[in-house]
């Protein structure tokens, strides 16, 4: 009887669910930038056009590159605490089916990154299995550990080395390594077959990705935010409209300031380093400024959702990140088909702007889509199939 109740599909909060819908639409956007990791920038005659292209590239790498993912990440650590609270309200230990749990992300993980190099499942699977000994950690050492993971200490000593002349200002074999396999990646990606993508991605686009995982420093970074969710969690905001607006309106100044800082900083390092040092600092404050306007994206949208009439426009989107895993994929697959050489080959036939509009155009067939399965399902496909291997058994499906 114990095990039926745990299955039984729980009421969602919509709220949380429109910020997951919000960044897949801005991953999507990001990732259409990309070409799904098949680096192509067009070019043109027009000096206008040209413009206009670099200003969207911008713009959209400016607003969701490592934003939409830091959502993601942070409700990630959020969704882990709700269903160990919840089992835990039962009697149930519920921490060896998590690892069960994410063992089966793993795995859909690796499936979806024989299709599409850059999925990140794969990597929410190897770092959230280090989440399930930190649940029941006193509150005080998490908040010093999430501090330490978010101040990303190994890149700071990094950066100081550069700049004090300890460490060559030039790439180090790690680096270049990492970059030989994406230059490999995009000539597979633009001229190969469907076979020739698959055969890449088994072990060496694996390989690129938790390489690029690596020198980017963003496994401290996604433990940290799976960690700031875990917080949220205990702290309860989740459960309340109340502090959902009270927290939102206290982060909100601190995050904007925060985020002007660390910006400023981006913007005048070009003027005093160079180089790979250059690249080293960059990414570090950028690790920085992203991590609070994360935050200003998730107040302010929290505001909204609560506190204005744009909650009905909110909850159009969050059908789409209750079932995120399966769009998550199906915007893989569909990019990939899109951009790549065996399929429209799209990479090297629009522009810029012309990707961000198809970009558009797919995340409003999936906003429709969600909405209609939503309105007839418990769960998107995916997510039906993920529960149903985590329990060994059959679980609700079709609404009755």
């Amino acid at each position: 009887m114990e095990q039926t109740q745990t299955i039984i599909p729980k009421k969602r909060i919509n709220s949380i669910d429109a910020l997951r819908g919000f960044a897949l639409l801005g991953i999507l956007l990001f990732h259409c930038m990309e070409h799904f990791d098949l680096a192509y920038t067009p070019t043109f005659s027009s000096p206008f056009w040209q413009s206009v292209d670099n200003i969207v590239l911008g713009t959209i790498t400016f607003l969701f590159a490592g934003k939409s993912y830091a959502i993601f990440s942070l409700l990630f650590g959020l969704s882990f605490f709700m269903q160990m609270d919840s089992q835990a309200d039962k009697g149930v230990d519920f921490r060896f089916r998590f690892l069960w749990r994410l063992t089966i992300l793993l795995v859909l993980g690796y499936l979806n990154g024989l299709i599409y190099m850059g999925e990140f499942f794969f990597v929410y699977a190897v770092v959230g299995v280090f989440i399930i000994p930190l649940y029941k950690v006193p509150t005080k050492w998490l908040v010093v550990l999430l501090i330490l993971l978010l101040l990303q200490i190994p890149d700071i000593i990094n950066f100081v080395s550069l700049l004090s002349g300890n460490a060559p200002n030039e790439p180090t074999s790690l680096v270049k390594y990492m970059d030989d396999l994406y230059d490999e990646a995009v000539d597979v990606f633009a001229n190969g077959s469907f076979s020739d993508v698959l055969a890449f991605n088994v072990w060496k686009g694996l390989a690129a990705k938790m390489l690029w995982v690596l020198v980017y420093a963003r496994y401290p970074q996604l433990l940290g935010l799976f960690i700031a969710g875990m917080l949220i969690g205990r702290l309860g905001i989740h459960k309340s409209e109340e502090k959902m607006i009270k927290y939102s309106s206290k982060v909100l100044p601190y995050a904007i300031v925060g985020f002007v800082i660390f910006y400023s900083i981006i913007l005048f390092l070009p003027h005093y380093v160079d180089g790979f040092t250059l690249n080293v600092g960059t990414t570090l404050f950028k690790a920085y400024a992203n991590l609070n306007m994360m935050m200003m994206y998730i107040c302010i949208l929290t505001l909204l959702y609560y506190k204005t009439k744009t909650r009905s426009i909110l909850d159009l989107i969050a059908p789409v990140g209750r079932m995120s895993v399966t769009n998550y994929m199906v915007q893989s697959f569909v990019g990939v088909i899109l951009f790549y050489g065996f399929g429209a080959n799209l990479a090297t036939k629009l522009s810029f702007l012309q990707c961000f509009l198809l970009g558009m155009a797919i995340y409003i067939i999936q906003v429709g889509y969600s909405n209609w399965w939503m309105k007839k399902y418990y769960y998107g496909p995916v997510e039906w199939l993920w529960r149903t291997i985590t329990w060994f058994k059959g679980v609700p499906f079709l609404r009755k």
